[in-house]
């Protein structure tokens, strides 16, 4: 008895929790959705977007190339006789002009020829008007003057010879510049053409450089370049481009480019050797509309933005121009002063509610 008594009172409490839960899955709303303030469908939030104010600016597509500074040339003083060094008058460092002495060989055994080549050109030039004398005279024939007239000419010529000689020992600088190398020393024997001094001409110092024959194309003599030096980190200097070679390398495809630097500001010092980053401007817009690269999308093969109309998202296709450094001209789609979305087209849809949490960066006026 007292078990049917409790399978009763299960069954009696089991009809009473079904019902309660089916009264609480009903109301005036219908089976499965809650009332008022039940928690039901809510607006949707708006999507948090940073924009870009789009204004007219200035755009230049750039290439970068590195290379070292050189001076405008570089000549290696040589021996032109062979000798003993008997002085050295300069040192790496030193600046020299046209013509300056840099050095001396023994020149004692071209003396010595000289002055014999001396006493005989002074023996054969009186020899020779002692025998003009005497064809006047009609005591000598036009062949005795002749002879005398050879030997003459023989011995001046050997006196110049000597002279040039006696010039080879003295060892003086073809130009003016810097002396970058000194290969001898006092008492160093040298061979005829044989390596003593090296001097840079830095009147003009140039950077040489290896451009692609894509970009060099648009190079032309006197366009001016921006330039770099390690040296001087963010630092700027000016230069222009003094020749562009007239072939490119066959492997490479590269073409040499060669930049003089323009005049530096007080302080500044640029040596032969310093790393140099030569910016070219390639091409350039005035005024032009532009974003930023990640405000592009890209569907069906089409760009286009998102532009924020107050709180609410408009789709533009659009048509683009020239990119560089990390922005795009827009040549057709918006106008000047309308926000375009920087980032976050995965998320986006045209007619989304937005909310602008800042601006990615002034597209304004600028490099």
């Amino acid at each position: 008895m007292r078990a049917n008594s409790f399978g009763t009172f299960v069954v009696f409490f089991a009809l009473v929790g079904l019902l309660g839960g089916c009264s609480r899955d009903s109301g005036p709303g219908g089976s499965g959705t809650a009332g008022p303030g039940g928690g039901g469908s809510r607006a949707p939030q708006a999507i948090p977007v940073a924009v870009v104010d789009v204004q007219p600016r200035d755009l230049a597509r750039t290439v970068a190339v590195t290379g070292p500074i050189e001076p405008i040339r570089t000549v290696a003083v040589n021996a032109q006789a062979s000798g003993i060094v008997l002085e050295v008058l300069v040192e790496e460092g030193d600046r020299v002009r046209s013509g300056r002495l840099m050095a001396r060989l023994d020149s004692r055994e071209t003396e010595a020829q000289l002055a014999r080549a001396r006493a005989v050109l002074a023996n054969a030039e009186a020899a020779f008007r002692r025998a003009e004398e005497l064809l006047a005279n009609e005591l000598a024939t036009d062949e005795e003057v002749d002879s005398a007239r050879s030997s003459f000419a023989i011995a001046r010529a050997d006196v110049q010879l000597w002279e040039t000689r006696l010039a080879f020992t003295r060892i003086t600088a073809p130009v003016s510049g810097v002396v970058t190398a000194k290969r001898v020393e006092k008492g160093s024997t040298v061979s005829a053409n044989g390596a003593m001094f090296t001097i840079a001409d830095d009147s003009l110092l140039v950077v040489r450089v290896r451009v692609s024959e894509l970009d060099v194309v648009r190079l032309d003599p006197g366009q001016e370049a921006d330039i770099l030096l390690d040296a001087y980190p963010g630092r700027r200097f000016t230069g222009h481009i003094r020749r562009v070679f007239p072939s490119a390398d066959a492997a490479s495809r590269l073409v040499p480019v060669e930049v003089v630097l323009d005049a530096l500001p007080d302080g500044v010092l640029a040596k032969p050797g310093f790393l140099a980053r030569v910016e070219f401007a390639l091409e350039s817009r005035k005024d032009v509309l532009a974003v930023p690269a990640a405000a592009i999308g890209v569907s069906d093969g089409s760009p286009f933005v998102y532009v924020a109309e107050g709180d609410t998202l408009s789709r533009r296709t659009v048509q683009t121009g020239l990119t560089t450094e990390g922005w795009i001209e827009i040549t057709r789609g918006i106008v000047p002063g309308e926000d375009v979305v920087t980032s976050g087209h995965v998320n986006l849809r045209p007619g989304a509610k937005v909310r602008i949490t800042g601006e990615a960066g002034s597209a304004g006026s600028g490099r």
